[in-house]
């Protein structure tokens, strides 16, 4: 009889050791949503076609990207499995997509989708199954003011950028006399705001900007005979403003909506000169950047057709991101663990973008910009990394 016992406990204790032995392996381990042994799943929303499909460029970049990670082996042996829905920049759609790509497949993480309407669409479907949504593409403040748990922001907000031209303005242009043009919209309203707490030393009139009127705002503007022009605005604001603007001896600074290369193709060459710009990430112009010369060696081999743009640039740049967050995250990937690792990244660079920080209290990744000037083949940094936090 107690051989028999014996033999019994031989075999649960071989069989117990022959469980644990396998175990690790099993999709058991893996019960994240979205995580599984050798792969992660992450789903983005995207303009693929429609009147935005240039913002396309972003998702497919950072498709290739990824597959670029992959054939290095993954993140802790793990492949990044990147789902795109077209939503042609559509709210309903957008929903309706995401929804029914969360019922077809399990999805670990929101990653880069892009627009603030579409994404405002998504997103009670994300928090009712407690998916994170890493780096929106949309520089709407209330996805970062105040802090959402489980949202973290890619593009600026209006406010950090004129926090960053304060800064810059009241350390090189002390003395001068500034003219802050503004569009007004009730986030730029706020922006002129934001800017002037940061102007000390600089003297600073406001002169809203009116539809219709842009003709009448720039003899204005010439009359006062500024030192320096400040224009707050979206890019199409924008553009419309300095395409009315005649010939002018003084330098206009504003946001990263126009830090694109193809700046002085869009402008005559004497109002283009005199606009200075927040720069991030590497402009296509800038062939000597290590990043740049990675990013070329990334679509010529996994995504061959595409042409290098502001566009691809950016999806480049965010995936970079994303696959930091992964690494640090650790083998034992779950979205907790994803969003602690967000939380703890600390003056990071990688070799697309500004330094990065970003803690509980902060959520947005580009808040650091350099100011710079964008000539036919070439870009001047005139400052260093300016923090607008």
């Amino acid at each position: 009889m107690t051989n028999i016992l014996l033999r019994k406990k031989v075999r649960l204790i071989c069989l117990t050791n022959i469980l644990f032995l396998f175990f690790p392996f099993t999709s058991f381990c893996f019960a994240e949503t979205g995580v599984e042994p050798r792969s992660v799943v992450l789903a983005s929303h995207q303009p693929l076609s429609g009147p935005a499909q240039e913002y396309a460029d972003i998702g497919k970049s950072a498709q290739a990207y990824f597959k670029y990670v992959n054939d290095q082996g993954g993140v802790h042996g793990r492949f990044i499995d990147l789902k795109i829905v077209d939503d042609q920049l559509k709210p309903k759609m957008a929903a309706r997509k995401i929804a029914e790509l969360t019922v077809k497949n399990n999805i670990f993480a929101l990653f880069s989708g892009i627009g603030g309407k579409t994404h405002h669409a998504v997103y009670p479907l994300l928090k009712q199954q407690g998916m994170p949504s890493f780096f929106v593409g949309s520089n709407l403040p209330e996805w970062t003011q105040p802090i959402r748990a489980s949202v973290f922001g890619f593009m600026p907000t209006a406010d950090t950028e004129a926090r960053v031209l304060g800064k810059y303005l009241t350390e090189n242009h002390a003395g001068a006399e500034l003219i802050i043009w503004y569009a007004e919209k009730p986030v730029y309203v706020r922006a002129v705001k934001a800017l002037t707490n940061k102007l000390f030393g600089v003297s600073a009139k406001l002169l809203p900007g009116k539809t219709g009127r842009l003709s009448a705002e720039w003899e204005l503007i010439i009359e006062r005979q500024p030192d320096l022009l400040v224009a707050l605005g979206n890019f199409s604001d924008l553009m419309d403003l300095l395409k009315a603007s005649p010939n002018i001896n003084f330098p206009v600074f504003t946001g990263h909506a126009l830090a694109d290369s193809r700046l002085p193709k869009w402008l005559n060459d004497s109002v283009s000169a005199r606009v200075r710009v927040l720069t991030a990430y590497p402009l296509t112009v800038e062939n000597d950047h290590p990043g740049n010369k990675l990013h070329l060696q990334v679509l010529n081999s996994y995504a061959p057709s595409m042409t290098a743009s502001r566009w691809t640039l950016y999806g480049h740049a965010v995936a970079e991101l994303m696959v930091e967050v992964l690494r640090r995250s650790g083998r034992g990937l779950t979205r907790q663990k994803a969003i602690f690792a967000a939380e703890n990244i600390n003056n990071w660079q990688g070799k697309f973008l500004p330094p990065i920080s970003l803690d509980s209290r902060n959520h947005l990744v580009l808040t650091s910009f350099r100011v710079s000037q964008i000539l036919p083949g070439r870009v001047n940094h005139l400052s260093d990394w300016i923090d607008g936090r």
